[in-house]
């Protein structure tokens, strides 16, 4: 049999030498009560007798015989050429129970900070765990070029080891902020300086940073709704005032927010692909915009996170590139154009922020792989991040369009279809008042997966409706779905 690594640690395993019990008993019983309470469990190789009596400072004699003891009493089994493992299969209830004495000073609430409350209270975990069509913010992970990424991620182990299995730069990976910078110069428009970009794990991330450097207690932060949904409980873990903009045919309602709210120190927007309601900034609202933070001193995010992926000309210029004064911060992700796992994003910042963001996001402790970032560098420097994005816009395409014609053959009665012409997903309007908490709910158990409108919402908007992802969902077995997603309506009508 082949040898094992090394066996278990047994961290704060000591034995009293001062004690009247003898070495060998102190040792004897202390595996045993391992073994037994769970701490050490069957099949878990105990260290070999040399290495413990080393770490003791016994002899090795005495740890020989113990072992021979606890293997002739079942506790363990020795493995010729491999070591000593504690033994499969104990009936742990044939043996005394080892009880820990409970504190009399527990108390019988656990007390934790109202941020902490804040956050218990967040519907961002929506996004993990498994991932049933029609989930939103999912890509074609089938799709995917996995054998050509693994190319990429065994060269950047292999290129230089120092630097990328260290911690990386406090900023991110040089070769892939300029490569970002390139890109967002070819997609969306922006002229920027690589030293202007902080990488990130995420979208999320970068969010979090913002709220960190930019919001103090208090803080009026102007808010897309329905908008973002872990954005925005960042900033109200933050301390910050959210306050709900409503969305109208151009984007932001600039006017609503001035007359209703007061002046923001963060607007949160997603002016190219509207989230969750796929609206188009227009030009008018984005210069107007530009113009209020200039002259009340206010940050702006800019949240463009599927921007990549337009099915009617072109990527429209970024809110950033009409940024002359520098009052936004743009963020970027790969979790929607390569996969979420890879925990990789940007954010662009204004250059007097370049230093203190690359202190945050180190102070922070949320920083990327920089083994993902030399990969990501050289996937986009030899064309491949392009090439697969042209890729996925027209797969993306094809199954909205399947969707969306699925979904008008079956299901009209129920559902009022909004066209989209960006992003993963698309709007479906709930007829005659039904509750899209409950029809999600309804749709789940069918296995069918979605996102109630409500829960981007930080104030009622007068209507109700599922959100629908498609980029993740095989186009030939759309129609198959939509056919189930109907019965599970028709079935929730009913049982009204």
């Amino acid at each position: 049999m082949p040898k094992s690594p090394g066996g278990a640690l047994l961290q704060g395993f000591t034995i009293e030498r001062d004690s009247s019990v003898p070495i060998y008993r102190q040792l004897d019983a202390s595996l045993r009560r391992l073994i037994l309470d769970g701490s050490l469990a069957p099949g878990q190789k105990l260290p070999s007798t040399r290495e413990l009596a080393q770490e003791l400072g016994i002899s090795r004699i005495t740890v020989k015989n113990v072992y021979e003891q606890i293997i002739a009493e079942g506790y363990a089994q020795a493995q010729t050429g491999a070591g000593t493992f504690v033994a499969d299969g104990l009936d742990t209830e044939a043996f005394p129970q080892i009880h820990t004495p409970r504190r009399k000073d527990k108390p019988s609430v656990i007390e934790i900070s109202g941020r902490a409350r804040t956050i218990a209270a967040s519907k961002s975990v929506a996004r993990y765990g498994e991932t049933a069509p029609f989930r939103p913010g999912v890509p074609a992970l089938d799709q995917f070029p996995v054998k050509l990424w693994n190319k990429y991620m065994a060269e950047a182990m292999a290129r230089d080891a120092r630097r990328s299995l260290s911690y990386g730069q406090v900023n991110g990976n040089a070769a892939l902020r300029k490569a970002i910078a390139r890109h967002l110069a070819d997609a969306r428009g922006m002229k920027v300086d690589s030293e202007r970009v902080i990488i990130t794990s995420g979208a999320q991330q970068a969010f979090v940073l913002i709220a960190f450097v930019l919001l103090n207690q208090g803080d009026t932060v102007w808010y897309e709704n329905p908008g973002h949904i872990a954005g925005r409980d960042v900033m109200q873990i933050m301390g910050a005032n959210v306050a709900a903009v409503p969305v109208d045919g151009e984007g932001l309602d600039l006017d609503h927010a001035i007359r209703r709210h007061q002046r923001a120190a963060l607007i949160f927007t997603t002016p190219s692909h509207q989230q969750p309601l796929g609206t188009t900034m227009s030009l008018g609202r984005r210069l107007a915009l530009l113009s209020y933070a200039q002259e009340n001193n206010t940050w702006i995010i800019e949240d463009d996170y599927d921007s990549e992926f337009r099915y009617r000309g072109r990527p429209l210029p970024a809110l950033s590139a009409l940024d002359s004064a520098q009052r936004v911060f743009y963020v970027g992700t790969f979790s929607k154009s390569m996969f979420a796992a890879m925990r990789l994003g940007y954010v662009v910042v204004p250059p007097e922020f370049a230093g203190t963001f690359a202190t945050a996001r180190n102070l922070l402790g949320q920083n990327s792989s920089a083994v993902a970032e030399e990969a990501m560098a050289r996937f986009m420097e030899d064309g491949r991040f392009t090439e697969h994005i042209r890729k996925m816009r027209r797969l993306y395409r094809t199954r909205r369009d399947v969707l969306f014609e699925s979904l008008a053959r079956e299901c009209s009665e129920f559902l009022e279809l909004q066209r989209t012409d960006a992003g993963m997903h698309m709007v479906a309007w709930l007829k005659g008042g039904m509750d899209d908490q409950t029809a999600h709910e309804a749709l789940l158990e069918a296995g069918i997966d979605s996102l109630p409108i409500s829960v981007y919402c930080i104030e009622p908007i007068g209507r109700t409706a599922l959100v629908l992802g498609f980029s993740g969902v095989d186009e030939r077995i759309i129609p198959r779905l939509v056919k189930r997603l109907a019965e599970a309506l028709k079935g929730l009508r009913s049982a009204r």
